[in-house]
């Protein structure tokens, strides 16, 4: 169910905060792997992306709270981070508006596999 987004409090179920806390998890995981694992963590960010934006959260919001998460993840160099952070920003818009830069993001849903990697 969509909600009209609004930048004031949310009421939300304590079911959609569970879930929220659980998609924050696997952002806080794949940023935790060394190396980080990019296309785990692209995944998560875009299910938590729409997760929130299913709940109504504005772009703004959902931008912070994974800047936040980068930011908590301790990543050096501060290059690395800045990079990674500019990363998962422009991943966060992909999920929230469905593309980026005329691209559309059923495009980008073919993403690596772990084994494709090596």
């Amino acid at each position: 169910m969509n909600r009209p987004m609004s930048d004031t409090a949310l009421e939300r179920s304590l079911e959609e905060l569970i879930d929220a806390q659980d998609l924050r998890s696997v952002i806080v995981a794949a940023l935790a792997a060394r190396p980080v694992y990019e296309q785990a963590l692209r995944r998560g960010v875009w299910t938590y992306v729409r997760a929130e934006q299913s709940a109504g959260v504005s772009p703004g919001h959902v931008i912070l709270a994974l800047t936040a998460l980068v930011d908590a993840a301790d990543i050096t160099p501060v290059s690395v981070r800045r990079a990674l952070t500019h990363r998962v920003v422009l991943w966060c818009v992909e999920a929230y508006f469905g593309h980026l830069g005329g691209g559309d993001i059923r495009d980008a849903l073919q993403v690596a596999t772990p084994a494709d990697q090596r």
